[in-house]
């Protein structure tokens, strides 16, 4: 009896930890994380034949090859391009009748070219862009490549603004499993503005979120966005990786830290993280390796029904301004056509021509109400009347 006890209580430690460091999965193991950050390559709007958009498309992907091959030869194990990688967001307003014409053959190339780069380094992929579905439904998608440039997953937003809610929403937010990254979640621009989608993605196993995108964490700043990357990152102890077109790449650890951040355009932002690890805390009673096993615990799911209230009394104090068609159509007129109007009164402006300058503002502030054009064109209206005013004075 004397000898069988020491070896049972042997063998019962040593059960206990094999079950420890499956739950910590490969960590001690660091990967390479690329976030990018493109330069800005826009799809014309004004073309019109699929061939003529697909060929654009073509040289962009030739550009975000070069990107993910850098990083490959980088060293890099996961590589996240941002929000409509293909930049085809100012076209599908402009086209939005064609859409199922040009959508899946551009999609494909993007997956099969930009997935061939990736399996030449070994790397992880992700990318983001519209898909028209066998349903005929638009969506907002990313996709997860794994290290044989094949598809693992995909995501479709499903938080969006306003202009954006003609595209369907997604219907929940998977967490797709791998050895060597842990569990991998997506979350596409907009969502991330809301606390309740990242939270879903750590409850739901993910160890790191990827997030292309186009914009912010939060409505506001620039130095109120990045709180709020911070904020989603160490809320639900979890690495983020923000990949933004032209500037705000990040990659975030689970304490909220910026382990790298972006400068400039074409930028490759580079961080070494251990996906399993990194996520040690707790106050003076109770110190984790993993506040994970605390924090999901301790939370009161019973009283958060709000949450999912369709109709909540703050919207009762707060009435609809504009309804989804209008906002849809007058933010496609915005990317297209509003772009050039703007331009145009602009030169009238520098040409000396504050009357004409005037009319065109007061009639781009009219036609493009609550947008980036209205705003502007208030301002600039001010100006002029201001200049009209001091002209006229004593």
């Amino acid at each position: 009896m004397r000898t069988v006890l020491p070896i049972a209580i042997a063998l019962v430690a040593a059960a206990l930890s094999a079950q420890a460091a499956g739950t910590r999965g490969n960590a001690g193991r660091t990967i390479r994380i690329a976030a990018t950050q493109p330069r800005r390559m826009l799809v014309d709007w004004r073309l019109r034949e699929p061939a003529d958009v697909l060929a654009r498309i073509d040289v962009a992907l030739g550009e975000l090859e070069k990107l993910v091959r850098r990083a490959g030869e980088g060293g890099c194990d996961l590589v996240v391009l941002p929000e409509d990688t293909l930049g085809l967001g100012h076209w599908e307003a402009g086209n939005p009748q064609r859409l199922a014409n040009v959508l899946p053959a551009a999609v494909e190339r993007m997956l099969r070219r930009l997935g061939e780069a990736a399996a030449a380094h070994r790397t992880y992929l992700c990318c983001c862009s519209d898909t028209v579905g066998a349903d005929g439904a638009l969506r907002n998608t990313a996709f997860l490549l794994g290290r044989d440039g094949k598809e693992i997953g995909r995501y479709h937003k499903v938080n969006m603004p306003i202009h954006e809610l003609h595209k369907q929403r997604g219907k929940g937010f998977p967490v797709f499993q791998t050895d060597d990254l842990g569990g991998v979640g997506m979350l596409i621009c907009y969502d991330m503005v809301f606390p309740e989608a990242a939270r879903c993605l750590a409850l739901g196993g993910a160890d790191i979120i990827l997030h292309p995108t186009l914009g912010g964490a939060a409505v506001g700043s620039a130095e109120v966005s990045r709180a709020a990357f911070r904020t989603r990152a160490v809320e639900n102890y979890v690495y983020v990786v923000v990949s933004q077109r032209g500037a705000g790449s990040m990659v975030l650890s689970p304490k909220g830290e910026v382990l790298a951040e972006g400068q400039g355009g074409g930028e490759i932002v580079r961080a070494e993280i251990d996906p399993f690890a990194g996520r040690d805390g707790g106050d003076a009673m109770n110190h984790q390796r993993d506040m994970r096993a605390r924090l999901f615990r301790e939370r009161s799911p019973a009283a958060f029904g709000l949450l999912t209230d369709l109709e909540p009394p703050v919207l009762r104090k707060v009435p609809e301004t504009i309804s989804i068609p209008d906002a849809c159509r007058i933010a496609n007129a915005a990317l297209t056509v509003g772009e050039q109007e703007f331009a145009a009164a602009e030169a009238l402006a520098r040409e000396q021509k504050p009357e004409a300058a005037l009319r065109a503002f007061e009639g781009l502030s009219a036609r493009y109400p609550h947008t980036w054009i209205d705003r502007l064109a208030r301002q600039r209206i001010a100006t002029l009347r201001q200049r009209h005013a001091g002209k006229d004075g004593p």
